[in-house]
């Protein structure tokens, strides 16, 4: 049987979308690993970091759009920080589920289709001596 265009049509766009999800996962760990080593060097530096905000804190007093954290807020914040990106993907993936949720659309032609195989497939067990 010839292949027709549509069918290798069908196979690349098969590749492409695997190729896409490779390219996801690999700006994922990416970003991963931007983050991890941002957040080493931000513990290597805790000392400069919270006498750069508590300078900051002092001299402007939360005016003018400064960062007025005191040193010991700055330490939970930079020592937790894992745990606030993961705390924030999870809420991302959670949204994102219950959006993708609430937009769902039907899907009436693969209801037909879902249909006829079931009726084709109670033919079949009944054929097989199976009871419904």
């Amino acid at each position: 049987k010839p292949t027709t265009p549509h069918t290798n049509s069908n196979t690349d766009t098969g590749q492409h979308h695997t190729m896409v999800e490779l390219l996801r996962y690999q700006l994922f760990l990416s970003a991963g690993i931007l983050f991890l080593g941002i957040w080493r060097q931000s513990l290597v530096h805790l000392d400069s970091i919270k006498s750069w905000t508590a300078a900051a804190a002092s001299s402007s007093n939360g005016v003018g759009g400064l960062i007025s954290l005191q040193p010991s807020t700055t330490e939970i914040l930079v020592n937790y920080l894992p745990l606030w990106a993961i705390i924030t993907l999870g809420l991302y993936a959670l949204s994102s589920v219950l959006f993708r949720v609430a937009t769902f659309e039907d899907c009436p032609d693969a209801a037909v289709e879902l249909s006829f195989q079931i009726v084709e497939a109670k033919k079949k067990l009944k054929a097989a001596g199976f009871a419904f």
